[in-house]
């Protein structure tokens, strides 16, 4: 736009008369304005890509898997109803919450890692989800949720 106006103040200071600036001014705003439509209906047909959070793919596998993580960590607790020995009715324990914030700070981190090394911390973050699913398996949580049959129960006083 500087470039229209510095054209129509040259073609201004030439005509030497404010009728005739103002007709170049008319016709530089006609023309700026035409331009703008034709930009806008030239970008909207474009196709454009939605960006995932993150600037890169490694970012945003590194993302998924803290929120696969932090998912399975959090919501666990609530499907199996929690330890049954517990006073409150809190399903949660202090080792979830240590669990999730750890989960927090460790992907937060990876999250961080630029260029080539984003490639290994994603890597090292599905490695980290790996042992989470492990420790979940291995403590029967996993399997309660899935069946919400609970370890050491008897086979007729199954829960529903």
């Amino acid at each position: 736009m500087t470039v229209i106006a510095a054209e129509t103040a040259g073609e201004a200071a030439e005509a030497g008369g404010s009728a005739a600036g103002a007709k170049i001014r008319q016709r530089a705003g006609e023309e700026t304005r035409k331009r703008g439509k034709a930009a806008a209906t030239t970008y909207a047909a474009q196709p454009g890509q939605i960006q995932a959070p993150g600037g890169n793919k490694y970012q945003t596998a590194i993302l998924a898997e803290f929120l696969i993580a932090a998912g399975v960590v959090a919501f666990l607790p609530l499907a199996t109803g929690g330890n049954k020995d517990k006073d409150n009715p809190s399903p949660y324990q202090v080792n979830d919450l240590v669990q999730l914030v750890a989960i927090a700070v460790v992907y937060f981190i990876l999250a961080l890692l630029p260029g080539r090394a984003a490639r290994w911390g994603a890597w090292l973050g599905l490695l980290i989800l790996l042992g989470i699913f492990y420790k979940k398996t291995a403590t029967g949580e996993l399997n309660v949720a899935l069946t919400h049959i609970h370890p050491g129960q008897g086979p007729g006083e199954e829960t529903v």
